[in-house]
């Protein structure tokens, strides 16, 4: 097997992998395809399908990669964990379905110009891709596709605190968006929470997007790309792999689709990166390319426990409201709302100044021309923490999560060795700029208003069970408080992407610039911060991507 010469290896079988094996064996069964991924075969593997699963981070299908310090983080390493395993990312996440804004893919093309990735035309990938839980609007979703998007209401969950909660985001002036639907070209509102769940149970990329006639390797460790100059044109031009084994493979045609972390780290490995990165591993330099690892772009998260009023009518889950027993509360997350919000422009024009050092034109500053969908607040209906603010798991809490999806601030990808099995050297450099401290301290602000001076709020909530160091949050928070309290509970969201980006490193159908037979696809390819979990964009991106590379 591994004498023949493939017409093509994709390193890595996680999402994007995935999909463009399967899609690709359809538009031409004729292709031969080996698939190479470093953990292990998940199809069968019915334990991390289930709502309730214990073993999706930190478990074995997790690469549990430590970062650097992060400085605005109180210098915290944090541990960020990816998937490990067919599937990837998908076989270990929360399912959480968000397309994100057609703003955002606006922003996409324009920024590559090339129109295949602004929003309308992404929409056909986005329906073929779906079955959506309802018909009732086929210009934005699509029905019978391999990924099946569940809502809360479809599955028969109500929470005890739906209303109530609707009713405080209203009191905010956040309206709810049409069809409380965040998934039709605008996010900005309050929406369902939509998962891709079939009958409570994950959608596992290679189970939906088969792989029969793709010949798989798992457990298996590429080292490198091999690179040979081309006789014709003198280009650089990618001939197979080799495993960390020493095992060469030939192909025609290689395809990274190893992650934000590993397809940068791939093709450091193999001589293409900043050289003096490459130089100090003793690494020789094949193509000094510098944007390799540059741009990481991830969406950190901040959480808060919040102490109900009369827990013992059984508001949350842990409590013994008989309601959570019913078979549908198994068939996704405690949470009614996804709520996506801007922040006021006034103040984000300040912050705009102070980062750039003089006044942002409103009329042609990319944050300031459009509404764009900066923050999203979840409000779940359980909550448990060990220790600081220890949190017992018995319904008398709920938590809240408040993710910042347009950061300013950048990081980095970089080698750790030369040893592919070391995990590369991860700078999230978070909250480095005022835009970002800014949007962050009024994504608190307003969730702390929702949780604490609303009707909802004052019926419902006693009050924030904070971490032992802070006291309580109040809607009157300094600046400096905020800033203290995000540097010690700042989480990442696990939402990495932009390391190779598009229009940087790749052309904008994939071609890793001045390496013939060379593509990336994965989110490292993303060149712009996105308003959604990556997953949806993802998927659709996977989708086009099969069908410019089959056609090439």
């Amino acid at each position: 097997m591994l004498s023949t010469v493939w017409d093509y290896i994709i390193v890595g079988g996680g999402l994007a992998g995935s999909v463009i094996s399967s899609r690709m064996l359809e538009y031409n069964s004729s292709l031969s395809i080996l698939l190479i991924e470093a953990g292990e075969d998940t199809r069968s593997r019915t334990d991390i399908l289930y709502t309730n699963a214990t073993n999706l981070m930190g478990g074995e299908l997790d690469w549990q990669y430590p970062t650097e310090p992060v400085a605005a983080l109180n210098n915290r390493s944090l541990i960020f964990n990816q998937g490990k395993g067919l599937g990837g990312g998908a076989a270990i996440n929360a399912c959480g379905y968000t397309r994100g804004p057609k703003v955002d893919y606006d922003e996409w093309a324009e920024k590559v110009g090339d129109p295949r990735w602004n929003y309308e035309n992404q929409l056909p990938y986005m329906k073929k891709l779906e079955d959506w839980f309802s018909t009732t609007n086929p210009a934005q979703h699509g029905n019978g596709g391999p990924l099946h998007v569940a809502s809360v209401t479809s599955t028969g969950r109500a929470y005890p605190l739906r209303e109530a909660v609707a009713a405080g985001w209203d009191e905010l002036g956040v309206p709810s968006l049409p069809g409380n639907d965040s998934n039709a070209g605008d996010n900005i509102g309050r929406a369902e929470l939509t998962e891709v769940r079939r009958n409570g149970l994950r959608e596992l990329p290679p189970v939906i997007y088969p792989l029969d006639g793709v010949t798989i390797l798992t457990d298996t460790l590429v080292e490198k790309i091999i690179l040979s100059n081309s006789s014709a044109c003198g280009a650089l031009e990618a001939r197979g792999v080799q495993l960390a084994n020493g095992t060469q493979i030939s192909s025609r045609n290689v395809i990274s689709a190893a992650g934000a972390y590993r397809s940068p780290q791939l093709l450091m490995l193999s001589g293409i990166g900043p050289k003096e990165q490459l130089q100090q591993h003793n690494i020789s330099v094949r193509l000094d390319l510098p944007e390799v690892g540059r741009n990481l772009i991830d969406h950190m998260s901040f959480y808060q426990y919040w102490k109900l009023k009369n827990p013992e009518k059984g508001y949350a889950l842990g409590s013994t409201n008989p309601i959570f027993a019913q078979p549908e509360f198994t068939t996704g997350y405690p949470i009614d709302w996804v709520t996506s919000t801007g922040v006021d422009k006034t103040g984000l024009a300040g912050a705009i100044a102070k980062d750039e050092g003089s006044a942002p034109d409103a009329a042609s500053h990319p944050l300031l021309k459009n509404n764009r969908t900066f923050l999203e607040t979840f409000v779940i209906y359980q909550a448990y923490s060990p220790a600081d603010p220890e949190v017992p798991m018995d319904g008398s809490h709920i938590y809240t999560n408040v993710v910042s999806f347009l950061p300013t601030s950048r990081g980095s990808v970089r080698l750790n060795s030369s040893n592919p099995a070391d995990g590369p050297l991860i700078d999230l450099n978070y909250l480095a700029t005022e835009v970002d401290r800014h949007v962050y301290r009024e994504g608190v602000r307003q969730l702390t208003k929702l949780m604490l001076d609303t009707a909802f709020g004052r019926e419902y909530v006693a009050g924030e069970t904070a971490p032992d160091a802070f006291p309580a949050a109040s809607p009157g928070d300094s600046d400096d408080y905020l800033d203290a309290r995000l540097a010690a509970g700042g989480v990442t969201t696990w939402h990495p992407h932009g390391t190779c980006a598009m229009g940087e490193v790749v052309d904008s159908e994939f071609r890793v610039k001045g390496v013939r037979g060379l593509r990336v696809v994965d989110a490292s390819v993303l060149p712009v911060p996105m308003a959604a979990h990556l997953m949806a964009p993802l998927y659709a991106m996977a989708e086009q991507a099969a069908a410019i590379i089959s056609a090439s």
